[in-house]
């Protein structure tokens, strides 16, 4: 499946931006967050990827506010499913995946990974150096200076 991940990364101009970016993706699919990216805007499904853009200008403030509500939304639907995890099933068979499957929900313990946020299916915002950008909190980090920070957009597929 194909994302739209979003980097904010530290660097002196766009170009910088963009290595700095392709550095982490490197990491990241190393690290097996994702099985690999689109290194060039043509062949991206996005039009503005690899398209750096200051982090304090306002428009790469809406695209890291807007990965930030895509992430919240799967959060909150993942926390759904663990909910009625909980309401159907034991610990014993929630613990040996013994399941029944109910429409609207995928259960799996893999679920609880996915409410972490720290991985490539389920955290679409990353920093320089590849760590997952969870929360409001940690987003807010790179807000309250965004000085010599970028964003780049970059399709990955996991």
């Amino acid at each position: 499946m194909h994302y739209l991940v979003t980097l904010i990364v530290p660097a002196e101009n766009a170009e910088e931006a963009n290595s700095v970016a392709d550095s982490v993706m490197m990491d990241l699919v190393e690290w097996k967050e994702f099985d690999w990216y689109n290194q060039t805007p043509e062949d991206s499904r996005w039009e503005d990827c690899w398209k750096p853009i200051k982090l304090s200008s306002k428009k790469a403030q809406a695209i890291v506010a807007n990965a930030m509500q895509e992430q919240l939304a799967e959060f909150k639907q993942t926390v759904s499913t663990i909910r009625v995890m909980f309401e159907k099933f034991s610990d014993e068979q929630i613990f040996n995946e013994e399941f029944e499957q109910v429409a609207g929900h995928y259960f799996s313990r893999w679920q609880f990974s996915r409410a972490s946020g720290y991985h490539g299916n389920a955290c679409q915002l990353f920093g320089e150096n590849g760590d997952s950008i969870t929360n409001q909190k940690q987003l807010d980090y790179y807000l309250k200076d965004p000085k010599n920070q970028w964003v780049v957009q970059v399709d990955c597929h996991n």
